[in-house]
């Protein structure tokens, strides 16, 4: 019997780190490794606007249909949707 869980929800689609400056692609998840200050976020669900200006502590992981972001400060780990 076939499971029809998506695989994206546990990584097995993989994953992009990133230290600096920006990324795009179809992310469903977001796990901040250090404190991070995001400078601009693509996150077509999300109601209202992201904090630009409010740092977002480690260990803090985001899920959604993130499609670009951009850091001032911080470490993600990225988590690939396709």
């Amino acid at each position: 019997m076939t499971n029809n869980i998506d695989k994206q929800t546990f990584g097995q689609k993989g994953a992009k780190y990133v230290g600096s400056g920006s990324a795009t692609g179809e992310f469903c998840a977001l796990q901040i490794l250090e404190d991070a200050t995001f400078s601009s976020l693509t996150w077509p669900e999300l109601e209202g606007t992201f904090p630009t200006d409010v740092a977002i502590p480690a260990g803090t992981v985001l899920y959604g249909q993130i499609t670009a972001f951009g850091l001032t400060s911080g470490k993600v780990l990225a988590y690939k949707q396709v």
